[in-house]
């Protein structure tokens, strides 16, 4: 009797040494961008009063914590990478199951897919849509809907697909998968800070919004059952089209929206428009994609709109503030860990262009003004380039581009200017033999931010700081060269790192 009571107990144990084992290499082999992306909002107690759903264009478009810190609206992301509007509809029966959103703001991106409910060619993004999706009866129908026979399992038990990743081990699979700061977002990939971008695109040719494909679509279907869903739990709906260049034949997909918005009287917020608030210049990551400059500049317009069109509370006083606060404070070290990661000019010259953030940016080669695209970042940045010369050697950002002060010949003498910002001043510190300067100070409301010297090989000096507080978030420094060939060509120093060339049409 005491021998079987023995096996069993022992048995027991091998099963649990078994099962832990098995968890163990779950969790360390599961891709962990589901958890980083979407824990939070599966995790928070409170609501979230406005859901965002569409595809990459959403993901890297909208920023829940700049509608907090800007409107107090609670919101989250739950768009993804290849999110097609099936999907869309999917994740959002299941997050009604968490939340109850006041509105529900879709993108119709997606409008036009046809052959297939999911996109085949973003896998791993569609497991960021359900891996951290707890099994439910409403996952389990999403997953049978969506997936022919053969592929469900891997997105019901996802370690099916998870256990052959030995293989791929490196550094990353022992990072702890810590929730994003940015509320289900991911503007301009930043998971990945060496891809930070700016692509200059044409505008694109804009047809007249009458002329539309009126052909159906899965998209189409989902689109409709997404609104038809939302009208029957009493939650208003936002469809929309961000920003890019899209060709004739998919504006007139995108188009056909309307046609549909009309016919369940919601609205429709196209922002591929001619009098946009886009920069074709600087405010896109690639051909699809807003980058961090024309994110905020999305997230801003669709903050004033949501807010002067439908009933939403400002929290902001409210006693989910300082949990918001707090995370918004997360969110705010994030952007300035972000910037100082940049290796490359015009990239930290986008990311400047955040209304939390001021700047001095000391010029001690005025070359730069001749290339063009410098000149657009400096433009996307307040600047008015009609006041700039060969003299312009300082310019002073106020909350990211809110205004610019343009400052010809700072360097000639000591003293000190009046900015947009504050008092700026520059001190002689030391001389050389020949009563050259050799060094001087530079103060900011008589605070003392940095000294510089004018031996050392430095073509351009940025200060930021807080746009309050007048806190220093970062000084760094670059250098280049400009020449002209065909075009200007201007070779960038890293910060700390090799050269990097870069040659830009004038």
């Amino acid at each position: 009797m005491k021998k079987g009571i023995k096996n069993i107990i022992s048995t027991i144990l091998c099963c649990l040494i078994l099962l832990l084992m098995f968890a163990a290499s779950w969790k360390f082999l599961m891709r962990k961008g589901s958890y980083i992306k979407n824990d939070d909002f599966y995790s928070y107690e409170g609501n979230y009063d406005v859901l965002f759903l569409g595809t990459s264009h959403v993901v890297m478009g909208v920023s829940p914590m700049e509608l907090w810190n800007d409107y107090g609206i609670t919101s989250y992301n739950l768009a993804n990478h290849g999110q097609w509007i099936p999907i869309d509809y999917w994740v959002l029966k299941n997050a009604l199951e968490y939340t109850k959103p006041k509105l529900v703001v879709l993108d119709i991106r997606a409008i036009d897919i046809a052959n297939n409910k999911v996109s085949p060619e973003h896998v791993a993004q569609t497991h960021e849509s359900f891996d951290r999706m707890p099994l439910s009866k409403t996952k389990i129908s999403a997953i049978y809907d969506l997936f022919p026979a053969g592929e469900r399992m891997e997105y019901l038990f996802n370690y099916s697909i998870y256990h052959t990743r030995w293989k791929e081990i490196d550094e990353s699979f022992w990072d702890k998968a810590e929730p994003s700061t940015e509320k289900g977002a991911n503007i301009d990939n930043s998971d990945n800070f060496d891809q930070t971008k700016i692509y200059p695109l044409k505008p694109p040719k804009l047809l007249d919004k009458s002329e539309m494909n009126l052909e159906e679509t899965f998209g189409k279907e989902y689109l409709r059952k997404i609104i038809e869903l939302c009208q029957k739990e009493n939650i208003e709906i936002l469809l929309t089209s961000l920003p890019y260049a899209p060709n004739a034949g998919y504006q007139m997909w995108l188009n056909s929206a309307q046609d549909i918005a009309d016919a369940y009287d919601v609205p429709y917020l196209d922002m591929i428009v001619e009098d946009t608030f886009v920069n074709y210049n600087t405010d896109f990551f690639d051909e699809d994609h807003l980058n961090s400059s024309g994110s905020r500049k999305a997230t801003e317009f669709l903050g004033e709109y949501i807010t002067s069109h439908f009933d939403l509370k400002d929290w902001r006083d409210s006693e989910i503030a300082s949990q918001w606060n707090q995370d918004y404070r997360e969110y705010s070290d994030y952007k300035v860990e972000w910037m100082k990661s940049q290796k490359n000019l015009d990239a930290y010259l986008m990311l400047l262009a955040d209304k939390n953030f001021n700047a001095v940016i000391e010029i001690y080669n005025t070359r730069i003004w001749k290339d063009k695209h410098y000149r657009n970042l400096f433009e996307n940045l307040g600047v008015d380039l009609n006041q700039v010369t060969e003299d312009t050697d300082c310019i002073v950002i106020r909350e990211g581009g809110k205004s610019a002060d343009v400052i010809n010949n700072f360097h000639d003498s000591e003293g000190v200017t009046e900015t947009s910002i504050g008092q700026l001043c520059l001190f002689i510190e030391e001389m050389d033999e020949e009563n050259q300067v050799k060094s001087y100070g530079v103060y900011l409301d008589d605070e003392k931010r940095y000294t510089a010297g004018l031996g050392e090989n430095v073509d351009l000096r940025i200060l930021v700081t807080e746009k309050d507080s007048l806190e220093t978030k970062d000084q760094v420094t670059f250098s280049y060269t400009v020449k002209k060939q065909k075009a200007y060509e201007l070779t960038l120093t890293a910060i700390n790192g090799a050269p990097i060339e870069e040659s830009i049409e004038e």
